[in-house]
């Protein structure tokens, strides 16, 4: 494993930073949130790689504008950012804006894994493996 990486991004949306992350061999653009519990993918995105929801498996969700909501969860095999490979990352189903033309987010259930930097400088996020 990787001691440090450095993730070259850009800001988009008024200086959201959006980062690469490969799935399943294919290279996708992730929003950075660190106020999201968990990694989200878009409902395209689902369907384009292929991954099956579960109706049963669902969690409940709470955004910041505050109306509750159930989504799928569901569970990606193989997750890469930078240096890192990370497996069985749990993820939900979100709809995005068309606009903001969002293939998913990447939530605290991922960032927590590491002492997590955002330089919004220089649109760089930097992953270092949290040590315990």
């Amino acid at each position: 494993m990787a001691s440090a990486s450095r993730i070259k991004g850009r800001l988009a949306h008024g200086g959201l930073l959006l980062v690469p992350v490969t799935i399943q061999g294919q290279d996708f653009e992730f929003l950075i949130d660190t106020g999201a519990a968990y990694t989200a993918l878009s409902k395209e995105m689902i369907a384009f790689l292929g991954f099956s929801l579960t109706p049963q498996r669902t969690v409940l969700i709470a955004p910041a504008q505050g109306h509750t909501f159930r989504t799928p969860l569901l569970t990606i095999p193989e997750l890469q950012i930078g240096g890192f490979r990370l497996a069985q990352v749990t993820a939900i189903l979100l709809e995005f804006p068309p606009a903001l033309k969002l293939d998913g987010v990447l939530g605290m259930n991922v960032l927590k894994q590491f002492r997590t930097t955002i330089e919004a400088d220089t649109a760089t996020l930097v992953l270092r493996p949290e040590t315990r």
